[in-house]
């Protein structure tokens, strides 16, 4: 796996399926402390490492409350899901969270499908994420 720069606040990962961005100043109510990620393409237990390292590295770089943009992600299986509920449970424990913010059509129905919808924060908007500020 390739190893993540995050010298600069905003940054790109490009996979054969899948693209991840990760922004942070994108709007002025924007947590000091958080992050959005565009997640663009498949989500399947090839590519989800990827999201996973990325991740971790902004938890390691003080970046606990993310954003995901899943706008564009086209298809999610379990790996994919697992990643967010794994990641969602480290940043709870250190007053961070996971919101996800407008799922496709595809998306939102696994998410309904596995009851992870009740689990999970979802907004409408990246908009209406940052400022929910929870």
């Amino acid at each position: 796996m390739k190893e993540i720069d995050l010298g600069s606040a905003d940054f790109t990962y490009e996979g054969t399926n899948l693209i991840i961005r990760s922004r942070m100043d994108l709007h002025p109510a924007m947590p000091q402390d958080g992050a959005v990620i565009d997640i663009i393409g498949e989500l399947n237990l090839y590519s989800t490492p990827h999201l996973k390292s990325i991740m971790n590295k902004l938890i390691e770089n003080e970046r606990i409350k993310f954003i995901l943009n899943t706008d564009k992600l086209n298809y999610i299986d379990s790996s994919g899901l697992g990643v967010f509920l794994n990641i969602q449970s480290k940043l709870l424990k250190i007053g961070g969270y996971i919101h996800i913010c407008a799922p496709t059509t595809q998306v939102m129905s696994i998410l309904e499908l596995t009851k992870l919808k009740s689990m999970l924060r979802i907004y409408r908007t990246i908009e209406d994420s940052i400022i929910s500020k929870v």
